[in-house]
């Protein structure tokens, strides 16, 4: 069967993001003996709908794939929702083929139903994809379909060991910072009370075998000349410590290539950060996530500010920069709060800080319960569009202003988080590899 798979995202922001969810998709059918094109929205940059109805035209394909990476921009200071997008997809797809549809992707996993109505497609998967979209070809294939609509994936142990990384798509991404991207393992045991990891990964996780892992970083580099990698893992510091072992398996490997990843700011020591520097941790972009203890507590955080600071100071002590990412309006958040924060992060020296005011509410997350209970959503109320949490104890202008006080004229300091992807595209133009908010504190270490 011909499978065209299209990654519907156009985001750019911080920097654009190699869509990882097809090299999963496409490496599952081809392995099963299906003909697999993929087709990447952001990388076509002008002429999308042309260039889709062109692919669609040539390769005639038998089941079309969606992915729908984000429901919106999560910036409250900018509310875009990105399912405008996906439909305007959808439409130019349906003009031209007859094939059927599936929609997947992280965003349509969170709200299926709402999602499905709105796309109107043929069919849905929620969770991981690569066995149910193999099925659903199959299935096609010898005429045997079930009836069932919205097909959920029941989580597997390691359901994407083949990856086939695109190279007509990868060298967008290659253009502008040199990142690809590799997932290490699958499966969040956090209780981050906005957080949908869990949710789409499950709280158990699923480690794949670091060598195979390390095998795709030198695959990347040596067949699409990456000169970044990016571990898009929910975090790379698991509290099982299968990151160690990856970051063992790269220093026998020898790597060169410099990497970074999200991490959770507990549970390291000089020795875990000399391994990880050996490896080839070149930036950490840290969840520390509130800038006090009442308002980590709040959002079931499980460290408390004083580990943040201890886990910043390491990495400082090893030259690997950090980028906090930090959100205000959390739970209990009020002037007092606030202020607290926005002292206590001055302790955070050398890093850069991320902020965003308000929390995106994401269904049957501890954030919405909260949120119900506060009254400021209703019970059963369609969260499609851009919804935030604000503490009723303290104004979203209050806090922009104390925010605006105190990061006044500070390069490191940026906020909304998402507001400095105009520098990054320059950074990236004049040929800059990586994530670009490092140079930032590497300028200060000079």
């Amino acid at each position: 069967m011909r499978c065209l798979l299209i990654a519907t995202n156009k985001v750019r922001t911080p920097y654009p993001v190699y869509p990882l969810a097809l090299a999963c998709l496409a490496g599952a059918l081809i392995e099963a003996g299906h003909e697999v094109e993929q087709f990447d929205c952001m990388g076509q940059q002008d002429d999308v709908d042309q260039k889709l109805a062109a692919a669609i035209t040539r390769f005639a394909p038998d089941l079309v794939g969606l992915s729908i990476r984000n429901l919106d921009s999560e910036d409250s200071s900018r509310p875009e929702s990105f399912l405008n997008n996906a439909i305007q997809i959808m439409e130019m797809v349906r003009d031209n083929t007859s094939s059927p549809i599936v929609i997947g992707g992280a965003a349509f996993s969170l709200m299926p139903e709402h999602i499905m109505e709105l796309l109107q497609a043929d069919y849905g998967i929620v969770g991981e994809g690569e066995q149910l979209i193999v099925e659903l070809a199959d299935a096609l294939s010898n005429n045997k379909l079930s009836g069932e609509k919205i097909l959920r994936a029941q989580l597997s142990h390691s359901p994407w060991k083949n990856l086939c990384y695109d190279e007509k798509i990868s060298s967008y991404y290659l253009e502008r910072g040199g990142i690809l991207n590799i997932q290490t393992k699958r499966g969040c045991p956090y209780r981050c009370a906005y957080c949908s990891y869990p949710l789409l990964e499950g709280k158990q996780l699923r480690t794949r075998d670091p060598e195979a892992v390390v095998e795709d970083v030198m695959r990347l580099e040596r067949d699409y000349n990456a000169r970044y990698i990016f571990f898009t893992d929910s975090v790379f510091n698991d509290p099982g410590d299968s990151y160690l072992e990856i970051c063992e398996a790269l220093i026998r490997r020898g790597n060169k290539l410099p990497w970074t990843g999200y991490f959770r700011p507990t549970r390291m020591n000089r020795e875990h950060m000399d391994i990880m520097k050996r490896a080839g941790l070149d930036a950490m972009e840290v969840g520390t996530d509130c800038g006090c203890d009442t308002t980590l507590t709040s959002l079931n955080k499980g460290f408390s500010f004083d580990d943040a600071v201890y886990f910043n100071t390491l990495a400082a002590e090893f030259k690997i920069p950090c980028a906090h990412f930090i959100m205000f309006g959390a739970p209990g958040e009020n002037k007092e709060t606030v202020r607290e924060s926005l002292d206590n992060l001055e302790r955070l020296e050398s890093a850069v800080l991320m902020a965003f005011n308000g929390i995106r509410i994401l269904p049957n997350t501890e954030i919405h319960a909260r949120a119900i209970t506060d009254g400021i959503i209703e019970e059963g109320q369609n969260l499609i569009e851009p919804t935030y949490y604000f503490s009723p104890d303290i104004t979203p202008e209050e806090i922009d202003s104390l925010i605006s006080k105190s990061w006044k004229n500070r390069p490191d300091r940026i906020c909304p988080g998402a507001s400095d992807t105009d520098r990054v595209a320059l950074f990236h133009k004049k040929g800059f590899t990586g994530p670009i908010w490092d140079k930032i504190i590497r300028m200060g270490w000079k």
